[in-house]
């Protein structure tokens, strides 16, 4: 499947269900110059998150942030999570304004910052706006540099991931293997898509695959078993957008109430704090995304492309 029907059929169809779950919920009685966030909520903010973890696990990170976002507006009744099933249906859904918020991961959000998404702030984790994607083995195996990697079965996330697709495949071309971009599949190695960190960490750890490609987050601590044997450069932490009609007053309200989120709100997430939004931060994401054959095109092109009526399958 190429990378623009891969993006179409996998966007498309998580868009449908986060439609779904919205329903026709809204308020109609919320003054807009009084209460500004409320009314351009409907009296209800809808986030949309990507897969990086499970369900359960996100809703209980972002527990705090959303009761957090929830309690600094009157007349807003609350911030409700909408899990997606892909890296792109994430982005789908706050494009076309099905949620008003969304998590991003860098490369979906170049993509969706060209489609008109509004960057509020930027996640950081244990002190720093970045981390790092690692490449990592189980102790028994033979593997011990990228260069055993020839040949091997490698799980990592998915391809529109930074720290689970993109940034390990640039990593592995720096070694001088051919990594396939997003059309294409690498010669030299071949990739098992495990949908998420974690599961691209738990394929590893019971050896179905030869290696793994994750998050530096989703390492596993005092695990003398998974052997870490390559990182990448540094990658800039998630965004979170507002959906591209929201206007400059609310964003601005968004930014600063996301940014001052306190710690205790945050003591389940595996965010420490919300830091303002640097631009500079995504130049590298955009260099790989070129490299990787991902044109910064709007997703809605890229839909349009194979939306003929062909069937999604």
């Amino acid at each position: 499947m190429n990378r623009r029907a891969y993006l179409g059929a996998i966007a498309g169809t998580a868009t449908a269900a986060t439609a779904g779950c919205l329903g026709d919920f809204g308020r109609s009685d919320i003054d807009p110059d009084e209460y500004p966030v409320a009314a351009w909520a409907d009296g209800e903010i809808e986030f949309g998150l990507p897969p990086f973890q499970n369900e359960t696990e996100l809703e209980e990170q972002y527990a705090g942030t959303f009761e957090w976002i929830a309690d600094g507006f009157d007349e807003l009744e609350g911030v409700e999570g909408v899990p997606t099933t892909d890296y792109s249906g994430v982005v789908e859904s706050v494009v076309h304004g099905h949620t008003e918020l969304a998590n991003l991961s860098p490369f979906i959000f170049v993509l969706a910052q060209e489609d008109d998404a509004h960057p509020l702030a930027i996640n950081w984790s244990h002190g720093s706006d970045s981390y790092h994607t690692y490449i990592a083995t189980r102790a028994e195996t033979d593997i011990e540099t990228l260069d055993d990697l020839e040949g091997a079965e490698i799980a990592m996330v998915d391809p529109m991931s930074a720290s689970g697709g993109m940034f390990p495949r640039h990593r592995l071309s720096q070694e001088g293997f051919h990594v396939g971009d997003i059309e294409t599949e690498p010669e030299d190695f071949d990739i098992h898509w495990a949908g998420s960190h974690d599961s691209a960490l738990r394929v590893l750890e019971e050896g179905h695959v030869d290696a793994a490609a994750y998050g530096d987050f989703e390492h596993p601590d005092d695990d003398d078993e998974i052997v870490k044997i390559a990182e990448s450069d540094p990658i800039p932490f998630d965004v979170i957008v507002a959906k591209p009609e929201t206007p400059e007053d609310v964003r601005e309200a968004l930014a600063e109430r996301i940014v001052d989120t306190p710690e205790d709100a945050l003591s389940d997430h595996r965010v420490d704090e919300y830091g303002e939004f640097d631009p500079d931060l995504y130049d590298h994401v955009r260099d790989i995304a070129d490299e990787m054959g991902v044109d910064i095109e709007t997703l809605d092109e890229a839909e349009g492309d194979d939306g003929d009526g062909d069937d999604e399958e």
